[in-house]
């Protein structure tokens, strides 16, 4: 990579100081959710880091990131993988994976097939639609369990709900049935997503798991101001050009975009091949701690307006205001930062 190119630096610090006071907060371990490339900050240099620093449990969505966090040999950790899998391998042969159930018709084949319930972890859907067992199918769960004496390495729900009232209906109910199964069934129990941690205490868990909020990316009505942000989209202009020398700006004509009163476009080495979705036109970039708007992107390249201050070389940051950034895009920060890809490197620092 050249000096020109962006990379993602992620704070180590930022990121030891939200894990140290979310452990605090909740007097409970963390599952760190390190799904969709941690979000976006790099699955290999966050799991290697958090492991070195006490985290001993990771959870994924799909069996390719589990294989990725497996190649990477760290003694001693574990991994969730959260949805379904088809191919079970690799549960035989790696102890340390587990799996989420997410519906009763799946415990049945793992049990068919003969996967070790200190493998999975049951979980329980109270009207998510998306995975777990549903509260129809408790009954045959609580019989199934207690006729074969069944004890698991886990149960877990997600508390989906934004509203607080709903939240605290659904910690009440995984309550319940959490005591009907019996609590020696099962080695951990966790509940809590990012916004959960927030907003309820989960009395009755041993662990919480921290996706996004361990990153410093916050959800909206859950705020809290002691965790830090980690991540920072960096890179350099490549160069700068007078717009009257210009016929086109990237594939649009000049004519076509508000150019106003700025004489001179920047040019980087960001587009919608790394993942900087098109969408991200008009959207504010930060070059010499003023502001300045990306006008058009293509696939490896993308232009912003600017003015005689801005030279070769100068550095620039994207996303820097998030919230601006969200309401630009009409989507969660989680989103636009997990699309960008691994043309752009990680950089932990």
């Amino acid at each position: 990579m050249g000096l020109k190119d962006f990379k993602i630096k992620v704070s180590k610090e930022n990121i030891l100081h939200n894990y140290h006071y979310l452990k605090k907060l909740r007097n409970k371990e963390i599952i760190a959710v390190v799904k969709a490339n941690a979000y976006g900050h790099g699955i290999e240099n966050i799991v290697r880091f958090l492991s070195e620093n006490g985290c001993k449990y990771f959870a994924v969505a799909r069996e390719c990131e589990a294989e990725k966090i497996l190649k990477l040999k760290i003694e001693n950790i574990n991994i969730i993988i959260l949805e379904t899998i088809d191919e079970i391998e690799i549960l035989k042969n790696n102890k340390n994976i587990h799996m989420v159930i997410n519906s009763f018709k799946d415990l049945l084949n793992l049990l068919d097939k003969g996967v070790s319930t200190q493998q999975l972890h049951l979980k329980l859907d109270f009207g998510f639609g998306r995975n777990g067992i549903l509260e129809k199918d408790f009954f045959k769960l609580k019989e199934l369990i207690r006729e074969k004496n069944l004890k698991f390495k886990g149960l877990c729900t997600h508390v989906f709900a934004a509203d607080y009232d709903d939240m605290i209906l659904i910690e009440k109910r995984f309550s319940q049935m959490l005591k009907e199964l019996g609590d020696e069934r099962f080695e951990i129990i966790h509940m809590q997503n990012s916004a959960g941690v927030i907003s309820i205490e989960g009395e009755f868990c041993t662990h919480i798991r921290c996706g996004t909020i361990l990153f410093g990316l916050q959800e909206i009505g859950y705020y809290d101001p002691c965790i830090k942000r980690a991540f920072k989209l960096n890179g350099r202009i490549l160069d700068v050009k007078d717009i009257d020398d210009l016929k086109y700006i990237g594939y649009e004509k000049k004519e076509n975009l508000n150019i106003g009163k700025y004489r001179k476009v920047a040019k980087i080495r960001l587009g919608y091949g790394d993942g900087f979705s098109k969408r991200s036109e008009g959207i504010m970039s930060i070059i010499n701690n003023k502001k300045f708007k990306i006008v058009h992107i293509s696939m490896d390249s993308s232009f912003i307006l600017v003015d005689d201050s801005v030279k070769e070389g100068d550095n620039i940051e994207i996303f820097h205001d998030l919230e601006e950034s969200i309401n630009h895009l009409k989507v969660p920060h989680y989103e636009f930062l997990s699309c960008i890809n691994d043309r752009i490197k990680r950089e932990l620092i």
